[in-house]
């Protein structure tokens, strides 16, 4: 038999390469997007994507299915033909086995790898005969500043092995991608979100489904914390003349006759993904404009709620053109075509209905929440006058009209009011917005202003009562108070250590550790009993204080015992890992503590392990200052309030 010699060759001119607006896929879910339609296009059940764990060397990307595959003459006369319309002169075609309607158009998306890596390797079997064909491109073997005659470009044939009935079954196509250019590791489930909102072909076909890194693409729109879906959530008297809604959608025929199929969802709080927010335009199933307003500028009714909707309209028809309508990534349509400017006018005019409605909507839940809200409060609006609780009632149900606050947000601010009026407080400012026609953004600001002020305040309050139980504390140290005493006034306020030790809290669950490190470190001799032990904690952190009876003067023998009792508690309490604590540190308080040099050399090794030595002057002096630095800061809020300026006199 004659070896027949095989070659391949691309067949392009010039530097057409980089005209194939390559540039336009240098994301990966752009450019891994285009394989996946055209694995679609290929009767493919299973498309998989493995991303790599990092970029660098021979890191590659791998797109896999398991469609029809390639025969040799296929992968010459069809995939390394630039340009091949998979559709011929048709506006419509199928797909050969499954009749699926063929995204494919321009013939370039399978070079849409190249926007992110060097090298192509395409690997394939064709389920017809058999034959496996391996072939490379490299971009920068194409790629030339000279005329390239009709031979077209080199491309490297790895294998290829002739038909094979048995290789059948392993019909499909690889596209691996190697040499990437990337500028950053892919967080897969980011991608796979990403992917997701490219496509509803993989919720609405049973037989196509993509994975990443063995994982199935979620939905492209997530319900969760969704607060109104329509068409569903439309009244009676709101729905729109001619629609229908099926399973959820809502079905309207354009002016031009032509029919979509649309959703959309407002959430509850701001959509932070840029990418989600806004409607999204598909065409059999596959991304034809990225969310958009419809070109909507601004002044519209809830234009607030832009930041709260996310759809999606299905709009077979704009692929099936005589004309291609979309740009080469498929992100953008061209809106000024007799063809697509209905569709554009009915999206104008559905998104401004659905704002104003949402608006409506969210009024209206915010009410509801009021009044259950204000069920709560029964008890204490009841105890104010009538024409008061009327006025409270009122603002609170002017605040629940603004539609920029969250349900969280508008709840705050609501039992804020009435917490206020109770107080005395911002009687003039409730009464006005409870007059109000509308709640303007100005008396909205002056709200938040003054609540700010009166969480200062609150705070500031919180703090001077704080600076007063510190000195209370210092009398009861300059009298010699029992330690007991001292142990339990600190414990339940262990802020009076140190401002970062407010949330720490008695622990008892470590005092069998803390006896057993006494006993170990002779700390339960005659001479130190009556030696008072605290263990505070705050999640991870543990903090163990030992106190020395104030007056009592320290020695290098108790303080080097002391030491030893806080070293060996750290490495008992670290290995009981159902108790959860991570970090432990020491502090000893007690007096004259610069007395003798051999204390003062002992004290310098323990700041290097973790223990602080204090005199007890010196830690309620640091506290006291820490504290008041803070009242200090908090009275500089508004340093003409009357209020603040009570509490500087108090604290002077």
């Amino acid at each position: 038999m004659a070896v027949i010699e095989r070659s391949l060759r691309l067949t392009y001119h010039g530097r057409i390469i980089d005209q194939l607006g390559i540039q336009m896929y240098q994301s990966p879910v752009a450019a891994i997007a285009e394989l996946v339609a055209n694995a679609w296009d290929a009767d493919t059940e299973n498309v998989r994507i493995y991303l790599p764990d990092n970029i660098e060397g021979e890191a590659q990307i791998v797109i896999t299915d398991d469609g029809l595959g390639m025969e040799f003459h296929e992968c010459q006369d069809k995939y390394l033909n630039v340009g091949w319309a998979r559709r011929g002169g048709k506006a419509v075609e199928h797909s050969l086995g499954k009749e699926r309607p063929v995204l494919g158009r321009k013939g370039i998306g399978k070079f849409a790898g190249f926007g992110i890596a060097d090298i192509i390797r395409v690997v394939t079997v064709s389920k017809i005969t058999g034959e496996k064909t391996t072939f490379e491109m490299d971009i920068r073997k194409l790629r030339t500043d000279s005329y390239v005659e009709a031979e077209g470009g080199e491309v490297d044939l790895l294998e290829y092995l002739d038909p094979s009935e048995a290789r059948k079954q392993d019909h499909g196509t690889a596209v691996i991608l190697k040499l990437l250019k990337l500028g950053r590791v892919i967080a897969p489930d980011q991608f796979a979100k990403s992917m997701a909102r490219r496509y509803l072909l993989h919720q609405q076909v049973a037989d196509f489904k993509v994975f990443v890194n063995d994982k199935p693409l979620p939905e492209s729109v997530t319900l969760t914390g969704a607060q109104f879906i329509f068409p569903n959530e439309y009244r009676g008297d709101e729905k729109p003349d001619g629609m229908k809604v099926v399973n959820g959608w809502g079905e309207e025929t354009l002016s031009n006759g032509r029919s979509i199929k649309w959703q959309v969802v407002f959430y509850e709080d701001t959509i932070d993904e840029e990418e989600l927010r806004g409607i999204a335009v598909f065409s059999h199933g596959k991304l034809a404009q990225t969310p958009f307003f419809f070109l909507l500028s601004g002044g519209l009714g809830g234009q607030h709620g832009q930041a709260y909707i996310s759809g999606q309209v299905q709009a077979d028809y704009l692929d099936e053109l005589d004309d291609d309508i979309m740009a080469t990534e498929r992100q953008r349509v061209s809106w000024d075509r007799d063809e697509t400017s209905p569709l554009l006018k009915w999206g104008q005019e559905r998104v401004k209905q659905l704002l104003k409605t949402w608006q409506k909507r969210r009024a209206e839940d915010k009410q509801r929440r009021l009044e259950e809200r204000l069920a709560d409060f029964a008890g204490r609006l009841d105890k104010l006058p009538t024409h008061e609780r009327k006025t409270v009632r009122r603002a609170v149900s002017k605040v629940a009209g603004i539609p920029t606050l969250t349900n969280a947000q508008f709840e705050e601010l609501g039992s804020a009011i009435l917490t206020a009026w109770e107080q005395g407080r911002l009687h003039e400012l409730i009464s006005d917005i409870s007059t109000a026609s509308d709640m303007t953004a100005e008396q909205f600001l002056d709200l938040l202003v003054e609540a700010d002020i009166l969480a200062a305040l609150n705070v500031a309050e919180a703090v001077r009562t704080k600076l007063d139980a510190i000195k209370g504390l210092r009398r009861r140290i300059e009298s010699r108070e029992l330690e007991s005493a001292v142990r339990d006034y600190i414990a339940q306020k262990p802020w009076l250590l140190e401002p970062k030790w407010e949330t720490f809290k008695v622990e008892t669950s470590v005092k069998w550790i803390l006896d057993e490190a006494a006993e170990k470190a002779g700390l339960l001799a005659d001479e130190y009993k009556g030696r008072v032990d605290l263990a505070l904690r705050s999640r991870e952190d543990l903090l163990i204080v030992e106190f020395v009876r104030p007056g009592k003067k320290v020695d290098w023998d108790h303080l080097d015992r002391c030491t030893h009792y806080v070293r060996y508690i750290a490495p008992k309490v670290r290995t009981q890992t159902a108790l959860g604590i991570r970090n432990i540190e020491g502090l000893i308080v007690a007096d004259e503590l610069d007395k003798a040099p051999d204390v003062q050399t002992q004290i310098v090794e323990l700041e290097k392990t973790g223990i602080q030595a204090l005199e007890w002057r010196t830690l309620l002096g640091r506290s006291e200052s820490d504290w008041s630095e803070f009242l200090d800061i908090l009275v500089d809020r508004a340093p003409e309030d009357d209020r603040f300026k009570s509490l500087r006199c108090a604290e002077s």
